[in-house]
């Protein structure tokens, strides 16, 4: 089931996350992606468009972050969000 695997990346996601040291900006793109998963996000594109800032905030500092963000990227992709 693809939410089970986006619930997955996103636990994931959210572990790494909470190891590294990030701007409130970027901690609030991540609630805000958070937020929209576990809310069953609208296929306007509005999740993956929070999802691909994120990852531009972070793939220079935080490279495991950012490849757990591509998955992330990828699956919502594969279920057409």
């Amino acid at each position: 089931m693809p939410n089970q695997h986006i619930e997955g990346l996103l636990t994931r996601l959210h572990a790494r996350f909470a190891d590294s040291d990030t701007s409130p900006q970027q901690q609030a793109l991540m609630q805000q992606l958070q937020a929209g998963i576990n809310g069953s996000a609208a296929a306007d594109g509005s999740l993956k468009t929070t999802a691909e800032m994120l990852l531009l905030e972070l793939q220079d500092r935080h490279p495991v972050i950012a490849e757990a963000l591509r998955e992330l990227i990828e699956e919502l992709g594969s279920i057409g969000i």
